[in-house]
């Protein structure tokens, strides 16, 4: 991992992208605005700007032509509340205290909205929160506590009661909230338009943090898009059928409800009256028919992200605030989109291990670049913190990534650090690293034979060959052993992982 530098606050206003950013003057423009778009289980591959032929997302594409497009972004735990919270502190799982799904965040901890706040920014939220406390750092937040429903949503606001959700509340959490009306995304952008129009005042600059629901199941479309692909069969990816043998998967295969569009409790009910119709299908048929209704389910969300930025982006234009915004579109993290049979997150494999990265700012970033670099979701705060000339706190764990937006370095590192933390049989624990060309990765919770599995992604970009055993690798196993635990010791990560540390010398 390449070497932090340690820049002072002087030269970091020095560094600003321009004199007119500066607030030196009240006469000179302000800070640039800040509009950071979150979206729920976006796979990098499911944008056409990405390649995605099945669907075309022009707004999401329009960023990408006018900004730069990460092909490499990764998340450090492919969960939603624990990447959210990588996100907003630049620091990962182990550090800022949030490791598993429906952890509460502890709000008093600093956070980069926190630092724009007092760096003069009006800082708002909207849309899917899922960190269980009440949102900290923001003038204003309107959002939905946790998944929120489709259609109507109820939202909760500054100023309101807030009861955090738990599994003992049952629907008390959800009190005294407002309900919206419409389509769950449509609504929640049509709340953060009106803040943008509201507030606009030109006192201080803003960043608005909009969190959509969607592409996050359940898989219910807008109107528009109800029929959308209907009578359109949709490429299967080739390793939809995988048996997972010699990989870890193969050794709780018959336990994955969370991930296996053969077991995945929501799919249950569609399982059950395809086998009702068909009694004698087989298990290769129930995945290909399962597959057509996830996949096409799953783009008519992604149909909705896509307009619901577009509108952001035109109301941007509309105001006059297109030059002096950044904009940044990611997602919590990336997704399966059906690869290994799989329909979810979780893994460390390419789909939920990617998720997209696009940011925009014009004379600022080269319109139509593309990067190549392993970047985090550790990055996004030092980076906003770096644009608005605001030191990075010492405690923050990424990399300002402003350098490679504005093309002065290629890369801020060589590879990536993940650790997803054991949530049942269903889940295992994985510790692994993944660099340009090859991807280590060790489940220190399952059986010997299946607790590590090493694919050399230029070979076997499928990852269908685990090579962990296999002689000729055994010298690159041993150094990303080494260069793994070189990470876990850099970063602090207390991990519990004998056979990972038994090898070391």
């Amino acid at each position: 991992m390449r070497k932090r530098k340690k820049w002072p606050l002087v030269a970091l206003v020095a560094l600003a992208w321009s004199p007119t950013w500066s607030e030196a003057s009240p006469a000179t423009p302000r800070q640039p605005n800040i509009l950071l778009i979150l979206s729920d289980d976006h796979a990098r591959d499911a944008l056409s700007c990405y390649g995605n032929t099945d669907i075309e997302t022009p707004a999401l594409d329009r960023i990408a032509r006018e900004g730069m497009r990460f092909n490499h972004a990764v998340t450090p735990n492919s969960f939603c509340t624990p990447s959210r919270a990588v996100v907003l502190t630049g620091k990962y799982s182990h550090a800022n205290g949030v490791t598993h799904l429906n952890q509460s965040f502890d709000g008093s901890q600093q956070t980069f909205p926190k630092l724009l706040q007092q760096a003069g920014y009006e800082t708002s939220l909207f849309g899917k929160w899922h960190l269980i406390s009440q949102p900290t750092g923001f003038d204003f937040y309107c959002v939905q506590k946790m998944q929120g429903m489709p259609n109507n949503p109820i939202v909760f606001e500054t100023g309101m009661p807030w009861v955090p959700w738990s599994s003992k509340d049952g629907r008390s959490y959800q009190k005294d909230g407002r309900r919206l009306q419409g389509y769950n995304n449509d609504c929640i952008t049509t709340e953060a338009l009106a803040w943008l129009k509201k507030r606009r005042n030109g006192d201080k600059p803003f960043c608005l943090c909009l969190h959509p629901k969607p592409p996050h199941e359940p898989y219910v479309p807008p109107e528009e898009y109800a029929d959308f692909l209907e009578d359109i069969d949709i490429p299967e990816p080739a390793t939809l059928l995988d048996d997972y043998a010699g990989r870890t998967p193969e050794a709780i295969q018959d336990e994955m409800r969370a991930n296996r569009l053969l077991l995945k409790a929501s799919f249950k009910e569609l399982r059950e009256s395809l086998r009702k119709a068909n009694p004698a299908i087989t298990q290769d048929e129930l995945t290909k028919k399962l597959y057509q209704e996830f996949i096409k389910g799953y783009y008519r969300l992604v149909k909705s992200v896509d307009d619901n930025v577009g509108r952001v982006l035109d109301y941007l234009d509309e105001a006059g605030l297109t030059e002096d915004t950044i904009v940044i579109y990611t997602s919590d993290q990336g997704f399966f989109l059906g690869e290994h049979g799989f329909c979810n997150k979780q893994w460390m494999y390419e789909g939920p291990l990617h998720q997209p990265l696009l940011v925009r700012f014009p004379g600022a970033i080269r319109a139509g670049a593309v990067n190549q670099s392993l970047v985090s979701h550790v990055d996004l705060a030092p980076t906003l913190l770096d644009y608005v000339g605001v030191a990075m706190p010492a405690d923050m764990q990424g990399y300002s990534l402003r350098p490679l937006l504005e093309e002065r370095e290629e890369k801020v590192r060589d590879k990536v650090y993940y650790h997803f933390y054991e949530h049942g049989k269903q889940l295992p624990e994985m510790i692994g690293i993944r660099t340009e060309t090859h991807k280590l990765i060790h489940y220190p919770g399952v059986k010997p034979g299946y607790q590590w599995e090493l694919f050399d992604l230029e070979a076997d970009p499928d990852e269908m060959q685990n090579l962990a055993s296999d002689p000729q690798y055994a010298p690159l196993r041993k150094q990303l052993e080494a260069d793994l635990r070189g990470l876990i010791e850099e970063l602090a990560d207390p991990v519990d992982a004998p056979a990972l540390f038994a090898g070391r010398p």
